[in-house]
């Protein structure tokens, strides 16, 4: 435990931005929830979930992607829509966020020639800078009426925001959305008025911000986020942003620098959404840039920041004014209260790992891999039967082991942990010294450090039979015994050139000379790219499918293809390998037959579930569960999940 407010002078200082009063620098970054109501509102699960971020501390809650232009409204979910009579929502969100003494904020957008990409089917073209063509679809140049149409909108949205209870408005300028579409000269080629020179293509931006002080007030915070470099080769760098930002200056009362472009190419995707192959406050540097040529206008910062200490230091050496964060507050939404409270050491760092914007996209939910509770604030908040107190033994100290006995602990019952080896983490300690790994084993120390100070009786190099466990009498048994990596049914596969990956990982050495991985899943493209960082290693992959397996995370694929290109990895698609010999690797392809020399076979075809060690403990108490890969192989995600669902209910709907 540290001193915060000697510690974290800057972090926990209130600021005052017109008639807002903010009550630290930490501030909630847009999260465009996809969980939308009929009508184009946030549910009543979203809401909850931006209630517990105020709950947790942050000043500031910002519910993202609010449209703007009437272009786009239609009947359906999709846009959302502040504007629409009975859409009661927004109100009841602002209401919850700032009960809890955060800021409530709305992000308002217009998509510009993306609006064809969501929402009903349209023949008509989209709006846009210029007559052009998006991804298949036409794209007409703005009209100075429906320009002005679009300011207009900024300007009745953010009222209607501010009649709602919402304390700022966020302009979205970055990432490739309507208002950089103007600003940036790649994609605004006009002549006229609203394009050529910097001053022109910010037109669109002052105006709007411009318009929404005039019916909002003064006094009334806007905010514009623009992208401090569009990343892409054929975009604009830092130089033309610092010019974008003076012209800004004075008329936004913030400017919240990110990075991105409409190019969502894999390195831009992964420098928007900073992934784990990037070093901590990689995009820090646009905003210190921009701050020099700022002068009225407070600047932010923001991507993929975790670390107090490191925020701290961001503001302590001005190089912006305030923080965001958009994924720490969905890992740990109490991040800012523990900052105040000095226990940063229970502060749980995101891992940057992608999958809480994966199943949000993919199933409307921000599920975090390493905090089991995010976006399942309904049933926390809602008082459970009390738990029958129980004893429950839980047999192995994995990822899902770990968060087992903890949650069972934590809700009152007599837990034992049982673990085979002489430390607790499971499988995935072989990759303890992998640099974009960091966060990862920071949580599983954590944990240990956890159940340490719980009342858990913990024993280590404990191999448990199922005499061992009926010998414990307990009412729980839960199973966390794992997997192992499998072993694809190949000629040569046993030869002593072969090894599995998760050996390699704990001594890289082992890859000697050329390197060939069989499989692109996230273990054997991960591995290439620590590898390949470590030393320079030649090694390629060979894959039997057309693309590498995400596991249920698209978007960290899109930051492992990022690295994969950076790094110049060949990976070998539609090709299967067929024989290992001392000499390397016998596959077939579309066309034929191919060798790939290799010093060094790496197998990383997958893992097997250890179900069968699982259920011999079935008859071994009158409750059984089995959790995490011994079940299913999959993900962090799932391991924690089943952990946590499974250990927060034992005893409280069992039969008496």
């Amino acid at each position: 435990m540290v001193n915060a407010f000697e510690t974290f002078p800057h972090l926990l200082s209130p600021l005052k931005v017109g008639s807002v009063i903010f009550r630290n620098k930490m501030f909630c970054a847009p999260t465009g929830h996809t969980d939308i109501a009929a009508g184009g509102q946030p549910s009543i699960e979203a809401i909850m979930l931006f209630e517990r971020k105020a709950m947790g501390g942050a000043a500031t809650v910002t519910c993202g992607e609010v449209n703007v232009d009437p272009d786009e409204r239609n009947d359906g979910k999709w846009p959302r829509d502040i504007l629409k009579g009975g859409n009661y929502n927004y109100p009841r969100l602002a209401s919850m966020v700032s009960r809890h003494g955060a800021i409530p904020c709305v992000e308002l957008q217009f998509t510009g020639v993306m609006s064809r990409f969501r929402g009903p089917k349209r023949d008509d073209p989209a709006w846009g800078p210029v007559d052009m063509e998006m991804r298949g679809f036409k794209v007409r140049a703005m009209t100075e009426e429906r320009l002005q149409e679009v300011i207009d909108g900024f300007g009745k949205s953010a009222l209607a925001a501010k009649k709602h209870g919402f304390g700022m408005v966020t302009l979205h300028g970055a990432h490739g959305w309507g208002l950089q579409q103007f600003m940036s000269p790649t994609m605004n080629t006009r002549t006229d008025k609203w394009g050529g020179n910097t001053q022109n293509r910010c037109r669109l931006a002052v105006m709007a911000i411009d318009e929404i002080h005039r019916v909002c007030g003064n006094d009334f915070p806007v905010e514009i986020r623009i992208s401090g470099t569009e990343v892409t080769p054929e975009g604009y760098g830092v130089d033309e942003a610092c010019r974008i930002a003076k012209q800004l200056d004075g008329h936004a009362d913030i400017i919240h620098v990110s990075v991105g472009s409409l190019n969502h190419s894999p390195e831009s995707s992964a420098r928007t959404h900073v992934s784990m192959f990037y070093p901590q406050g990689r995009n820090v540097e646009y905003a210190a840039e921009i701050k020099k040529h700022v002068k009225r206008s407070l600047v932010a910062t923001v991507g993929g920041l975790s670390d107090p200490f490191f925020m701290e230091d961001i503001l302590a050496s001005r190089k912006a004014d305030i923080v965001y964060m958009a994924r720490e507050l969905i890992c740990d939404p109490d991040m800012p209260n523990k900052v105040r409270h000095g226990q940063v050491e229970d502060v749980r760092k995101c891992m940057r790992c992608l999958m809480c914007f994966s199943e949000c996209m993919l199933k409307g939910d921000f599920h975090c891999a390493i905090n089991p509770e995010t976006s399942r604030d309904r049933e926390n908040y809602y008082a459970l039967p009390s738990p029958q107190k129980q004893r429950v033994l839980v047999i192995g100290g994995g990822i899902a082991g770990m968060e087992a006995a903890l949650t069972a602990s934590q809700n009152g019952h007599d837990v034992i942990l049982c673990e085979k080896s002489d430390e607790l983490g499971g499988g995935i300690l072989c990759e303890k010294d992998v640099p974009f790994k960091k966060r990862l084993h920071e949580y599983i120390e954590q944990q240990k450090r956890f159940i340490d100070n719980a009342c858990i009786d913990i024993r280590m190099n404990t191999e448990v039979t199922p005499e061992y466990a009926m010998r414990e009498k307990p009412d729980v048994i839960i199973a966390a015994v794992g997997s192992i990596p499998a072993v694809p049914d190949i000629p040569g596969v046993h030869g002593t050139n072969v090894y599995q990956a998760v050996d390699v990982y704990k001594d890289p050495s082992l890859a000697k000379g050329k390197v060939v991985i069989l499989g692109a899943g996230f273990v054997g493209t991960e591995l290439a790219i620590y590898l390949k960082g470590l030393s320079d290693q030649d090694v390629q992959v060979v894959e039997m499918l057309d693309t590498i397996s995400d596991g249920g995370n698209d978007h960290h694929k899109m930051a492992v293809n990022d690295m994969i290109i950076q790094k110049k990895i060949p990976i070998h698609f539609n090709t299967k390998a067929v024989q290992i010999t001392d000499q390397g690797v016998k596959c077939l392809d579309p066309k034929g037959e191919v060798f790939f020399d290799a010093n060094t076979v790496i197998l990383a075809v997958g893992m097997t579930a250890l179900w069968e060690q699982a259920v011999r403990f079935d008859k071994c108490a009158p409750t059984f569960h089995m959790i995490g890969e011994c079940r299913k192989v999959a993900n962090i995600l799932a391991a924690t999940s089943t952990a946590y669902t499974t250990a927060k209910y034992i005893g409280r709907f069992d039969p008496i």
